[in-house]
C-alpha cells in the first residue's frame, strides 16, 4: 500500500498523535486530557499508540536508572529527552 492509498487520520487521532507526550506527562488542561482519555478508551489504534509510548518511556527510564549505565550516557539520554520536550 502506498502513502497515497492510506486514508487520512480522523482529527481525534491526530490530536492523540500530536499530544500523547503532553498527555502522558500530565501537561494538558483538564478538558483536553478528558477528551484524549475518552478517545483513547474508544479507539484501539490510539490506545495501542499510547501504550507503546508509555512502554517506551518506562524502558528508557529503567535503563537510565540501571547501575551499569554510565553517568555520561544517562545525562545524554535525559538531555536529549528534555530537548524534545519530555518533562518527566
Amino acid at each position: 500500500m502506498s502513502l497515497a492509498q492510506i486514508p487520512p487520520l480522523p482529527p481525534e487521532c491526530l490530536e492523540v498523535l500530536n499530544h500523547v507526550w503532553d498527555y502522558l506527562d500530565g501537561q494538558l488542561n483538564d478538558e483536553t486530557t478528558e477528551r484524549l482519555r475518552a478517545h483513547i478508551a474508544e479507539c484501539r489504534q490510539c490506545f495501542e499508540y499510547k501504550t507503546f509510548q508509555e512502554n517506551f518511556c518506562d524502558a528508557v527510564h529503567s535503563l537510565a536508572e540501571r547501575p551499569g549505565a554510565s553517568p555520561g550516557l544517562r545525562a545524554r539520554v535525559l538531555d536529549s529527552l528534555r530537548h524534545e520536550g519530555f518533562a518527566g
